[in-house]
């Protein structure tokens, strides 16, 4: 099987529109959306309205889970709040009861699916190094994990005797991995939205389960306009200025 996977899109609808290009050119045979549709950015309805129609495999994350009430936003900084507030009045009733019905992990043909973290998956922790990595491969059994939530892409390599290793891909708009038969993974895919590991470029995963490969995959989209839409719907500047730095 090859899955085409993505986290955090985040209400960006100009970077969803080229990875819908992108993806075109692509042979796959399912799509996978790890949760955060919604949040910080200015088109929600659209990103919604499209993953619901067309992506196979989709989780909720806390964003999703925050505008329609299921999740606390007490520890949302003063930008994510406002985001989420102005968002929940813009969705329509039927994307809030489709955000309402999603889970926030999956079990499927040897593969864990999560928005945050195996560990407490509804706590909303996130992995991004070893030390998450050995927190976390305790609490799934399957041999494949993957995640977003933190925007930051990473693989977590666990051997069967040893510690877990962190293989990072750098500045660069492709980079493939072999996966080890014998090790267990956790793979971080990043974010389609708003990257944050200091490069600018939405990021998704190519996975090949036949194969034992996976792809990290990033691009350039109009940005510009995702600034634009953001101050035009008066959301805090920050979210746009954010975008062109990828923090």
């Amino acid at each position: 099987m090859v899955y085409l996977v993505f986290s955090d899109l985040h209400s960006n609808l100009e970077s969803l529109e080229k990875f819908i290009q992108i993806s075109e050119t692509i042979p796959h045979d399912q799509k996978v959306c790890l949760g955060d549709i919604v949040g910080y950015n200015a088109d929600p309805n659209p990103c919604v309205d499209w993953v619901r129609d067309n992506v196979d495999i989709v989780l909720a994350g806390n964003h999703d889970y925050a505008v329609v009430g299921k999740t606390d936003t007490s520890y949302f900084n003063p930008y994510a709040l406002e985001a989420c507030l102005w968002t929940r009045e813009e969705l329509t009733e039927r994307n809030i009861e489709y955000l309402s019905s999603l889970p926030t992990k999956r079990e499927q043909n040897g593969i864990l699916w999560v928005h945050s973290s195996p560990f407490e998956p509804n706590e909303w922790h996130y992995v991004n190094n070893q030390y998450d990595g050995e927190e976390n491969f305790p609490h799934f059994e399957v041999q494949w994990c993957f995640l977003g939530h933190s925007h930051k892409p990473v693989i977590l390599e666990k051997p069967p005797e040893g510690r877990v290793e962190a293989v990072y891909g750098g500045a660069v708009h492709h980079w493939e991995h072999t996966l080890k038969p014998d090790c267990r993974y956790i793979i971080n895919v990043g974010s389609l939205g708003q990257p944050r590991d200091g490069i600018p470029f939405p990021c998704f995963v190519v996975f090949d389960s036949d194969q034992l490969s996976v792809e990290f995959r990033r691009y350039d989209y109009d940005v510009q306009r995702t600034q634009e839409k953001i101050r035009s719907n008066k959301l805090p500047s920050f979210l746009a200025e954010r975008l062109s730095a990828g923090f």
